[in-house]
C-alpha cells in the first residue's frame, strides 16, 4: 500500500513553503530535492541520514557514488540525481567565476584562499584570464592524494589552445604547511612557461597556499621574471637551432 496520502499534506506545506521564501533547514531542502526522485515515500529520515552522514549539503553533492550507496535507502537512481545535481552546481559555480575581476595581488590572494583553504587533498588550479583580469574560467585538477597532484602538460596545452586566454595564473596547495616550492614545481612552472609563450599567453603568477598567512608567489618574489627570461619558447629554439648550426647537424 502507498504512503503517498500519508506524505501528500506534508509535501504540500514543504513547497508551500519554499515557494513563499521562507528559510528552510538543510535537511527541508534535502528532503523536498528528494522528493522529485522518491515521490511515494517520506524522504525527512533519508535527508537526515544524508547530512548525518556527510555532514552538508555540499558533503552530499560532491560525495563519491560509491560513498552515497553504502546509505541505507539510497540506490543507483538517488545516487544518480545526486550526481546529476552536483555537476549543475559546478557548472554554475564556473559561469559565477566570469564576474570576478583580480585587479591586484590581494584579490588574487583572497580568491585563492577561498578556493583551496578547505581542501583537504592537494589540488592545483589554473585560472584563465581576461585583459580586464576577469576570470574567464577556472580549470582544478586533483589525484584525491594528499602530497600530490599530477597534471599532464598536454591535456594544459589543450586547454590553453582551446580558451586563448590573455593570461594564466597558477594555484596550488600544500598541505605540510610549508609553502615553499619543490622543484617539481619550479619545472611545471617552466613548462607552463614554454606554453604560454608558444601562444602568446602572459603568465601571470604561481601562488603555493599553505594557509591564509603562508602563500608563496612566484611574482611578489621575482622568481616569474627569471622563469619567463629562461624559458621563452622562441629563445629556447634560437638557442637550439644555433647549438644544431655549430655542431654542423644541418649539413648534408
Amino acid at each position: 500500500m502507498s504512503d503517498k496520502p500519508l506524505h501528500e499534506g506534508h509535501r504540500q506545506r514543504m513547497l508551500k513553503k519554499l515557494l513563499s521564501g521562507d528559510t528552510l533547514y538543510d535537511h527541508e531542502m534535502l528532503e523536498i530535492m528528494l522528493y522529485y526522485i522518491i515521490p511515494r515515500h517520506n524522504t525527512n529520515p533519508l535527508a537526515h541520514k544524508l547530512l548525518a552522514s556527510f555532514g552538508s549539503i555540499t558533503g552530499i553533492l560532491e560525495a563519491a557514488p560509491e560513498a552515497l550507496m553504502r546509505i541505507d535507502g539510497v540506490g543507483e537512481k538517488v545516487t544518480e540525481y545526486i550526481k546529476c545535481l552536483n555537476e549543475v552546481m559546478v557548472r554554475v559555480d564556473r559561469e559565477a567565476l566570469g564576474i570576478v575581476t583580480l585587479r591586484n595581488y590581494e584579490d588574487f590572494k583572497r580568491f585563492t584562499a577561498l578556493r583551496l583553504s578547505s581542501k583537504t587533498e592537494e589540488v592545483l588550479e589554473l585560472y584563465l584570464l581576461e585583459k580586464n583580469g576577469k576570470v574567464r574560467t577556472v580549470h582544478t585538477f586533483t589525484n584525491n592524494e594528499v602530497s600530490r597532484v599530477g597534471v599532464e602538460t598536454g591535456e594544459v596545452f589543450k586547454i590553453i589552445i582551446a580558451s586563448k586566454p590573455y593570461a594564466l595564473v597558477i594555484a596550488h596547495n600544500h598541505l605540510s604547511g610549508n609553502s615553499n616550492p619543490s622543484v617539481t614545481d619550479d619545472r611545471f612552472t617552466a613548462e607552463m612557461q614554454v606554453m604560454c609563450s608558444m601562444n602568446n599567453v602572459h603568465l601571470l603568477d604561481h601562488c603555493i597556499y599553505a594557509s591564509e598567512a603562508n602563500i608563496y608567489s612566484y611574482y611578489l618574489s621575482g622568481k616569474i621574471d627569471t622563469v619567463k627570461e629562461q624559458f621563452n619558447f622562441k629563445k629556447l629554439v634560437d638557442s637550439q637551432y644555433k647549438n644544431t648550426i655549430r655542431n654542423g647537424q644541418f649539413k648534408n
